[in-house]
């Protein structure tokens, strides 16, 4: 592993871990920043102290880079982001197994959402409607995936016009 996915991996975990560390924090559903953090495809979790006294972990559902076509406003996007999931300390291991056993059936989910979306939902700051849209879309599909929230890092929108 050379350095630079090592750092990368890093950023990862403390991105991870201070969202859920904010949103621990708030005691409540909100939504935290989106922090920053560089590339890499791997699994990430991490953990922090819900206010229920229960712990949360963090999951990778990958890194996105979709292109979305938009006839009626003659505009083209690119919307870039990596995609993570909050799961309870009781269902991380079986969540873990589920990711990885579905995971391009996920990646298919989120892609989908991502180009039904139309544009106004990228300009959200917490982009809660884009989050939830995404949430629904995976637990219909998989009933068993026991997601508590999305959280988005990464995130950058690019539109021209045709």
């Amino acid at each position: 592993m050379n350095s630079r996915s090592a750092r990368s991996t890093a950023l990862k975990l403390a991105a991870i871990a201070a969202a859920l560390t904010t949103c621990a924090a708030s005691g409540s559903n909100g939504h935290a920043a989106e922090p920053a953090a560089a590339e890499a495809d791997v699994v990430a979790e991490s953990a922090a102290e819900a206010p229920s006294g229960k712990t949360i972990h963090g999951l990778s559902l990958g890194d996105y880079r979709i292109r979305s076509y938009y006839q009626v406003d003659a505009q083209k996007g690119t919307i870039r982001f990596s995609l993570f999931a909050t799961v309870k300390d009781e269902n991380f291991g079986e969540m873990q197994r589920l990711v990885e056993e579905h995971r391009q059936k996920l990646r298919d989910l989120v892609i989908m959402a991502t180009r039904l979306a139309p544009l106004v939902v990228f300009q959200e700051p917490d982009l809660a409607t884009f989050r939830r849209r995404v949430l629904v879309r995976l637990r219909r599909a998989i009933p068993d995936l026991k997601i508590e929230d999305l959280y988005l890092s990464e995130f950058d929108v690019t539109i021209k016009t045709l």
